[in-house]
């Protein structure tokens, strides 16, 4: 996979990341910041090489999980609550299961690469849902009519949960908004979370690096557009990583 080959680096850092089965950029990808600089060897100098390394291939550092939050968060809430709201956590778990928690302005939320899918919250007698944006409502139209508006958001009372089927609607809309990216990285994700593509977008046209994933994680094909066409070196790898076919444009 030699376009996600890792930079060349220190030698202590580099023999800290192969070690630790870091051998190309989606691997790196797969951590978090801190996991790798906890590696002996990858001080802040081998930690900026990477940085900028992954934001050339349109990546990142894995974002932290920080559900130890939502839990602090929840148990401080009484019933009703907190059981309505603990249901809607598990009720997102089960339909993205590869999203990132932690809380976006002191509220529950879950993350795809750092960015809010769906926030909740516990306000005076009744619960909130934060779709993270007003076009996803304004998509979901009679969906949530039934339901009170706050800023940004809807409202349902506290001992109601609000229907899986509806969360379901509000994540993939969620999910359908981030792909919509014209200018600057953009991410497609399967309807669980996982990422299914990633690359940058220039006045709506590919640009650049471009990879493509399979719903089990694996890296299926890479590839660099130059305004919507295909150039470069094209490769596609097997789900055991054995590159199959490498095509020249």
């Amino acid at each position: 996979m030699s376009e996600t080959l890792l930079p060349k680096l220190p030698g202590p850092a580099t023999r800290a990341l192969v070690e630790a089965g870091i051998t190309d950029l989606h691997g790196l990808a797969r951590h978090t910041e801190a996991e790798v600089a906890a590696l002996h060897g990858t001080g802040p100098r081998a930690l900026g090489i990477l940085r900028e390394a992954l934001d050339g291939e349109g990546l990142d550092f894995r974002p932290p999980d920080h559900a130890h939050l939502v839990d602090e968060y929840l148990a401080g809430l009484r019933p009703p609550h907190r059981q309505t709201l603990e249901a809607l956590r598990a009720t997102l778990r089960i339909i993205i299961p590869h999203a990132d928690e932690g809380l976006e302005r002191g509220i529950p939320a879950v993350f795809l690469d750092g960015v809010g899918v769906a926030g909740y919250a516990a306000v005076a007698d009744h619960c909130v849902y934060l779709p993270m944006s007003t076009k996803v409502l304004a998509a979901a139209g009679s969906a949530v009519d039934r339901y009170g508006r706050t800023s940004g958001g809807i409202a349902f009372p506290a001992d109601k949960g609000l229907p899986g089927t509806l969360v379901a609607k509000l994540v993939r809309l969620r999910l359908e908004e981030l792909s919509s990216v014209r200018n600057g990285v953009r991410r497609d994700y399967y309807p669980d979370g996982r990422l299914k593509a990633v690359g940058t977008m220039k006045s709506g046209q590919l640009h650049g690096h471009w990879r493509w994933y399979r719903s089990d994680g694996s890296l299926m094909r890479v590839g660099q557009f130059d305004r919507g066409e295909q150039i470069g070196t094209w490769e596609t790898w097997d789900r055991d990583g054995t590159l199959v076919t490498r095509s020249q444009y």
